[in-house]
């Protein structure tokens, strides 16, 4: 009877002591698609903006094209009309407005050279991601948050952020930092905490909370991301320096992924806006 049994309770406790693994590497998967997901709706987003500030510049470029076609026909008209001396005079006009033209334009690229040398920071420490972010709104519900293990209140957590009850997830994932400091699900908890930040519009907080990320969790899966987002901060507060020399970086460090054409499609509207 015994011999019938032992393989059932061998096939139990090699099932028991898997499941958690495969638990937590579906949830990781489950996270990376989500991340997928919001980042082809950024992408797909920010490409109708930029498509549709290209349209505006080409409509503008067509115009002075226009225009300029209008002013040398009426120029071209008014020298048949005039005599050769008329015609010798309006030439030294024409070549004096050229003259004048080309000194414009090089004067506009001795400007935008100075304005390249300004554009990226000499150091990283320039950054300005040093200063001190406190949220303890958390601990008023601590008790109810304490009934919970480690991966149901992660679950819960990550269950507000895909309801966008941002508030709720700040304060859950804070819960889960505090109560679980050195859970396997720490940086990814940070990370969407930062998020959550992100959604809510108070983007030096949110990065602040990114630059974290990169700090705590060197090892982290989502160091990257949070980088991206850094940018992402960065731009949003204007500081067009600091955003531009993150979404540099991490094209350069990060070549051929979904992140780097991200940062290369913001590099690339920044120049349309001329930020």
């Amino acid at each position: 009877m015994i011999k019938k049994i032992l393989p059932f309770v061998i096939l139990y406790s090699f099932s028991s002591s898997s499941f958690s693994e495969n638990n937590e590497v579906l949830m990781r998967m489950y996270e990376r698609l989500e991340m997928i997901r919001l980042q082809m709706q950024q992408l797909t987003e920010e490409n109708q903006q930029l498509n549709n500030k290209i349209s505006i510049l080409q409509n503008q470029q067509d115009r002075l094209y226009q225009d300029l076609a209008n002013k040398i026909q009426e120029l071209q008209e008014n020298l048949k009309k005039n005599s050769q001396s008329s015609f010798s005079i309006s030439k030294d006009k024409i070549n004096k407005i050229e003259d004048i033209s080309s000194i414009e334009n090089k004067e506009k690229e001795v400007e935008n050279k100075k304005k390249l040398k300004d554009i990226i920071p000499s150091e990283e420490n320039e950054l300005d991601l040093a200063k001190k972010y406190t949220n303890n709104n958390f601990k008023k519900k601590l008790p109810e948050y304490k009934q919970k293990t480690e991966i149901e209140l992660y679950r819960s957590a990550f269950q507000l952020v895909k309801d966008k009850k941002y508030s709720d997830a700040i304060d859950s994932f804070n819960a889960f930092l505090y109560l679980f400091p050195k859970s396997n699900y720490a940086s990814n908890a940070q990370y969407w905490l930062s998020e959550s930040i992100y959604a809510l519009g108070d983007f030096q907080n949110a990065m602040i909370n990114f630059a974290k990320v990169v700090e705590i969790y060197p090892e982290s899966s989502k160091i990257a991301d949070a980088k991206l987002k850094i940018g992402y901060c960065y731009y949003s507060i204007k500081k067009w320096k600091e955003a531009r020399f993150i979404f540099s970086s991490i094209v350069k460090n990060y070549p051929n992924t979904s992140l780097s054409q991200l940062a290369d499609k913001k590099i690339k509207s920044m120049d349309v806006e001329g930020r």
